[in-house]
């Protein structure tokens, strides 16, 4: 076990979210929306078994139903769905899923013109962000540095607190898996 808990923190130490260029620029079915999500995120879900998938078509179903992700287009998913879904994969680590709606509503203040390049603005954000606090508390047990955005204002504050919160959920996860298996 000792060797799998290696392999999972050099997983998170090499993990990058996707940034809003590396997600496919052209439309999508759903089966290569779960693959592509499913192996991008899958560092992250450490603790879930193997067979567990970060996302299924039934959880993408759901969280259109619940217009947490805008529907697809003719069965069709675009870079704003994949980022919209990245996003959510992430966050319901410690969040419901009406949290996590409620959230995307006030982060969307932050571009309220919903257009693609607000969007993956918004997304980039997230996703440099995440990246950071990821990489800074499996550094250092804690964060040296906060991160920098362009723009400072209650919304983009909000997805600070709430990215950390998901970060250092993650690395408890990862330190008690350490600890129960020191003991083993």
């Amino acid at each position: 076990m000792c060797m799998e808990i290696a392999q999972i923190k050099q997983d998170l130490e090499n993990f990058q979210c996707p940034k809003w260029q590396q997600l496919p620029d052209f439309d999508v079915y759903m089966d290569q929306v779960i693959f592509f999500i499913n192996d991008r995120l899958s560092p992250l879900f450490f603790l879930e078994d193997k067979a567990d998938k970060v996302i299924t078509s039934n959880m993408v179903n759901n969280y259109v139903k619940n217009s947490i992700v805008h529907p697809p287009i003719k069965k069709h998913y675009k870079q704003y769905h994949l980022a919209y879904l990245i996003a959510v994969c992430i966050l319901k680590k410690c969040y419901s899923l009406t949290e996590i709606q409620t959230m995307i509503e006030i982060v969307r203040r932050l571009e309220p013109d919903d257009t693609t390049s607000s969007i993956a603005t918004i997304y980039n954000s997230f996703s440099d962000c995440f990246d950071h606090y990821l990489h800074q508390v499996l550094q250092f047990g804690m964060i040296k540095q906060e991160f920098q955005p362009e723009h400072m204002n209650d919304e983009t504050q909000l997805m600070i607190s709430v990215i950390k919160t998901v970060v250092y959920k993650m690395f408890t996860e990862l330190e008690i898996l350490t600890f129960e298996n020191a003991e083993a």
